[in-house]
């Protein structure tokens, strides 16, 4: 697997990282199987095709092929010729994805360790912005706010989510803390956004998004990182859709 992405990049751009520890087509399988056991990817969702996911992944064709038959033979995916055709996600339900629990249950603990390896990390990116960021800066963050609150919808607001925190990284000023931020984001959604979401969630993130902009403002380096870390272990860190 080559070079790690510089920025949040397309959907599955992220496991090239991730890749390694079994075997690739299984890697991918494992990373698909548990988006959609935590409702990224809902059923119905199509999946990019063979070409682009390898070219995403920097991996072989062979090995997304052969992730994918995998998932076929497990039924959480259907692959339709024609067109209009493509490979999709067939079944969400429990009894589709129970012989697979131990394995989404091992993803999931890994992923609840850098679930709070994040939250910690942006407390100190938000209180590091608070400090350093310029007006310029300031109105970027309030106009991302402003349009995350218009994103009611999971795909759109996750998305717009990622954009209002990368910027709050990026007005601390430090390269190195926006690579680290992007490293960390990288590994927890592999490629496509876990996070979870509601409408009561999404209703929190929106006050929330507004009072950790307040207290950057008002340079407030201490309630800006714990707001920012709270937002991070309320929001993220429960498994709901």
């Amino acid at each position: 697997m080559s070079e790690r992405p510089d920025l949040p990049g397309k959907e599955f751009s992220g496991l090239s990282e991730v890749v390694s520890l079994t075997s690739a087509p299984q890697q991918i399988a494992d990373h698909i199987l548990s988006g959609i056991a935590v409702g990224a990817l809902p059923e119905g969702t199509l999946l990019p095709g063979e070409r682009a996911l390898a070219a995403d992944l920097q991996v072989s064709r062979s090995s997304v092929r052969a992730a994918l038959e995998r998932l076929e033979r497990l039924g959480v995916v259907e692959r339709r010729r024609g067109r209009g055709g493509g490979t999709f996600v067939a079944s969400a339900a429990p009894a589709t994805l129970a012989p697979m629990a131990e394995r989404i249950e091992e993803f999931h603990a890994e992923r609840r360790n850098l679930l709070d390896a994040r939250a910690v990390f942006q407390n100190s990116l938000a209180a590091t912005a608070a400090l350093r960021r310029t007006d310029d800066e300031l109105d970027e963050l309030r106009d991302l706010a402003d349009a995350y609150s218009e994103r009611a919808e999971a795909s759109a607001a996750r998305t717009a989510d990622a954009r209002f925190h990368f910027a709050i990284a990026r007005a601390g000023h430090n390269p190195e803390l926006v690579r680290i931020a992007i490293d960390i984001d990288t590994r927890i959604n592999a490629g496509f956004r876990h996070d979870p979401f509601s409408h009561e969630l999404f209703d929190r993130a929106v006050i929330d998004h507004a009072a950790i902009v307040e207290a950057i403002a008002a340079g407030d380096a201490e309630a800006a990182g714990r707001l920012c870390e709270e937002h991070f272990r309320q929001t993220t860190m429960r498994e709901t859709r």
